[in-house]
């Protein structure tokens, strides 16, 4: 999990504090580094647990059905 938050703070460093030259240049190689490995961690906490995933499935699913339903609707009232 410390790798994940390492990623996650590099990220946030990067992207909204101002840094410069070759100080910004290391934070990216550090958060392609670091992202990388965090996927790996991140399978690996799902081969430990794998009912950790299926609420998180079936919130992305829920999600993605209802925007399609939405602009399904939002089509044929504008035809």
């Amino acid at each position: 999990m410390g790798l994940i938050a390492f990623f996650l703070v590099t990220l946030f460093v990067y992207f909204w504090l101002p840094v410069r030259g070759g100080l910004k240049t290391f934070l990216l190689v550090l958060i392609m580094v670091s992202g990388w490995l965090s996927i790996f961690e991140l399978v690996s906490i799902l081969e430990a647990r794998p009912w950790v995933i299926a609420p998180i499935l079936i919130i992305v699913g829920s999600g993605i059905w209802k925007v399609q339903r939405d602009r399904k609707r939002e089509l044929k009232k504008s035809v």
